[in-house]
């Protein structure tokens, strides 16, 4: 009842509560539109996501359909969206699957699937499968969904009797439970979620424990704070594309609104916008707290893999669940993912693993879990499927993009690579290798195989970090690192 009156009290203090604040173009379709089965056999459906020219980092599908003529006998998410959220659930007695997923580090911008459902057919008869308007698909807190253009797909199911359920009760797949993980580590995947960094102050732990145990929710119903538990559920909404379902879900809420977890709340109990704003600044592109500092001076009750957690969770958004999540964590907690021999390694891999790490924290990894992350987004398949991304290009996969605007466009002209060159060393090119450099900048250079210098390249990546702000993400910059690596007039 409190969790209600949560919501019907921010309901009337703010009009209309609202994950989103605008319509748009995306829509959320099924395919096939029709399907024929028998009675007992298993078919698939797709939902797809088109976004019309829209940018979504978030999407929730709602899909319903006749329980007592099919059941769903699994959900699999596709690569349209990296990390599932939480509160996932298909409901088999009533007949409805609500499905969400996000995107880190850059936003999704063409058509791809969402999911793959399979269904199990019960019973003969006709059927429709229909994607709900309470589906979502979001940019940045508001949303984008056509709702007038939803997709459903037409079920004719032959023959007669009825089959054997093999799913018949309700299931629900969240983050945040896990048989081996203690609830201060499932508290630390939301805590990452939102801070981006370990807790290391005493406010920061206390938010942590307040997700953990919901200790920071006021006991007396007078000291609650309607208004900023409203503009908290708003915030969670926004981040996950739905209404909290799970405890922790809720202490994750309360935690936003009664701690400095993400918001810097003003003395009075009201949203202070300005502070907000500086607050969510730092967050999302930490300063002065990221990981990288925390690891570093963390507080010695986390070990390497509880400090690792939060990295898993940031990028993966959920607890590991599979052996291949616990190797991917164990890669960022040891590094031993990372291959011994320099002939072994995936260099274009690393150079994309590096530009999203640098999208998510806006600054160059300087921590050795810092490193051990970006080989663990290289290395592994927990993050990307890097069989399916091409690694012969110089960009990050699709589905991520770099952290800020680069200052060049994917060409460099003469004039500007001189002006690069002069920025970088502080006078004018000269030397035969002064113009190789430039000549690098203007048209790229490949080493060969045998030629190419990793450990001059990693040195390049940190000059033009140190020089630019930022890290290299289109081809121009990589024809600058290029420049700075091999042309000998700079390193």
């Amino acid at each position: 009842m409190q969790k209600l009156a949560v919501l019907v009290l921010g309901i009337m203090s703010f009009g209309v509560f609202s994950i989103a604040h605008a319509g748009g173009q995306a829509t959320m379709s099924l395919v096939p539109t029709t399907q024929s089965a028998k009675v007992g056999d298993s078919f698939t459906v797709t939902v797809t996501v088109n976004p019309n020219g829209e940018s979504l980092d978030t999407a929730r599908a709602v899909v319903t359909y006749p329980p007592t003529m099919l059941e769903v006998t699994s959900v699999t998410l596709g690569t349209m969206f990296a990390n599932a959220s939480p509160g996932n659930s298909t409901d088999n007695t009533n007949g409805k699957i609500s499905y969400g997923a996000y995107q880190y580090g850059g936003n999704v911008t063409v058509s791809g699937t969402l999911l793959t459902l399979t269904f199990h057919a019960l019973g003969g008869g006709s059927a429709t499968i229909a994607v709900s308007d309470d589906s979502r698909l979001i940019s940045a807190g508001d949303e984008k969904i056509n709702l007038t253009s939803l997709g459903s797909t037409a079920v004719t199911v032959s023959g007669t009797g009825t089959a054997t359920p093999t799913a018949t009760t309700t299931t629900t797949t969240t983050t945040s439970t896990s048989s081996s993980a203690s609830l201060e580590q499932q508290a630390l995947v939301y805590f990452g979620a939102f801070a981006g960094r370990m807790p290391s102050s005493a406010v920061e732990w206390e938010a942590l424990h307040c997700i953990a145990y919901n200790n920071c929710f006021p006991t007396n119903s007078a000291d609650r704070k309607i208004d900023r538990e409203a503009k908290s559920l708003e915030v969670y909404g926004a981040k996950y594309a739905k209404l909290p379902s799970s405890s922790m879900d809720w202490n994750t809420v309360h935690a936003l609104a009664y701690t400095e977890l993400y918001y810097d709340w003003n003395g009075n109990g009201t949203f202070d916008t300005e502070a907000a704003a500086a607050a969510s600044t730092t967050t999302t592109t930490p300063a002065a707290s990221t990981p990288a500092e925390t690891t570093s001076t963390s507080s010695s009750t986390a070990s390497l893999e509880q400090q690792a957690l939060v990295y898993f969770g940031a990028f993966a958004g959920h607890l590991p669940a599979s052996s291949v999540d616990w190797t991917a964590l164990h890669c960022i907690a040891y590094d031993d993912c990372y291959p011994a021999a320099a002939a072994d390694r995936k260099v274009d891999r690393e150079k994309q693993s590096l530009v999203v790490f640098g999208a998510k924290y806006a600054k160059l990894p300087s921590s050795s879990m810092d490193w051990n992350t970006i080989h663990a987004l290289a290395y592994t398949n927990v993050f990307y499927n890097w069989d399916t991304v091409d690694t012969t290009e110089e960009t990050a996969p699709t589905t991520t993009a770099a952290a800020e605007t680069t200052e060049d466009t994917d060409t460099i002209t003469k004039d500007e690579a001189i002006g690069y060159f002069g920025k970088i060393t502080g006078y004018l090119p000269s030397s035969s290798a002064d113009w190789l450099a430039v000549d690098y900048m203007v048209d790229g250079y490949t080493p060969s195989a045998s030629n190419r210098d990793v450990d001059a390249e990693s040195a390049a990546i940190s000059k033009f970090g140190s020089v630019f702000g930022r890290l290299p993400s289109s081809s121009s910059d990589w024809n600058i690192i290029a420049a700075i690596a091999y042309s000998g007039a700079i390193l």
